[in-house]
């Protein structure tokens, strides 16, 4: 079960409850099986069995009169036990495979509540920065006091709200993705790409991108992205490299190689020759 503490992640779970109920399931799935006392297989069981009367007929030379009944007992048991034990741990893991299969079913759901939570973010974070007006550091909102120092504070805790966002859509798209789709997660992240869209990463201010890279944001960040428009959280693989696919497009090509003129080329009429009425007339003459 893939778990986090991170309280965006949580309250996008919660907002599915079929993720919840399913997740609840194979919890009390993992419960019931650590519970369950311990026993032996059918097989060891009747071994032991076997193994008490062989001891005591080579101490007594007695071979014991209740065997049979100690044997069936026992095997029987044992076969009560590892049937349920059995089936505890197949309920275990096929829980834990369902809750898996329907979280990566509910997941574009997921991501879909992170954008909107986002879009909050960045509406909060865009209005404080404009009741900071000229204000730009920690200092600076100090001195100035009043609804720029509140507008400050309301920005270091957006930044730490983004933060874990940004944690919950990586983790989310991570966990759904397979092996090979993780390694091309792994990259774009490290690129930059996957937190904003409509515009190419080389127009995106280096400060900004390092932090996305990064994952570190800081309140200059979070509100360049709060202005730009551009910032969303992608709601699938798909979603995601379609959008690494167009930012990372030249802005004009041509498929069949280096850019061409297209213009239309106007191609010259001939003047027609002036006909020869200079020839010498001799050799009509003769």
């Amino acid at each position: 079960m893939r778990q986090s503490s991170n309280p965006a992640l949580v309250a996008a779970w919660a907002t599915v409850p079929e993720v919840a109920t399913a997740q609840k399931r194979a919890e009390d799935a993992v419960k019931l099986r650590r519970q369950f006392p311990s026993g032996l297989p059918p097989a060891e069981a009747l071994r032991a069995v076997q193994d008490e009367a062989i001891a005591t007929f080579r101490d007594t030379g007695k071979w014991p009169n209740d065997f049979a009944k100690r044997a069936a007992t026992a095997h029987a048991d044992a076969l009560v036990w590892d049937a349920e034990v059995v089936a505890l741990r197949r309920a275990e893991a096929e829980l834990q495979y369902e809750a898996e299969s329907i979280r990566d079913d509910m997941a574009p759901d997921v991501l879909a509540y992170l954008g909107r939570r986002l879009a909050e973010i960045l509406t909060a974070a865009k209005d404080a920065s404009t009741t900071l007006g000229d204000v730009t550091t920690a200092e600076g909102a100090i001195d100035a006091g009043g609804d720029a120092l509140d507008a400050w504070r309301r920005l270091t805790g957006l930044v730490t709200d983004l933060r874990n966002v940004r944690a919950a859509q990586w983790h989310v798209l991570r966990s759904v993705a397979r092996e090979d789709e993780r390694a091309l997660l792994n990259r774009w992240a490290a690129q930059g790409h996957g937190e904003v869209r409509g515009i190419r990463l080389d127009d995106v201010p280096a400060h900004v991108r390092e932090a996305v890279r990064s994952q570190s944001y800081s309140i200059a960040q979070l509100v360049w992205l709060a202005h730009s428009g551009a910032a969303y959280v992608p709601t699938s693989f798909d979603n995601l490299q379609a959008d690494v696919t167009a930012a990372e497009e030249p802005e004009t090509y041509d498929d069949r190689g280096p850019l061409r003129d297209m213009s239309p080329r106007v191609t010259p009429i001939p003047v027609p020759a002036q006909p020869n009425t200079s020839r010498d007339p001799r050799p009509f003459l003769d």
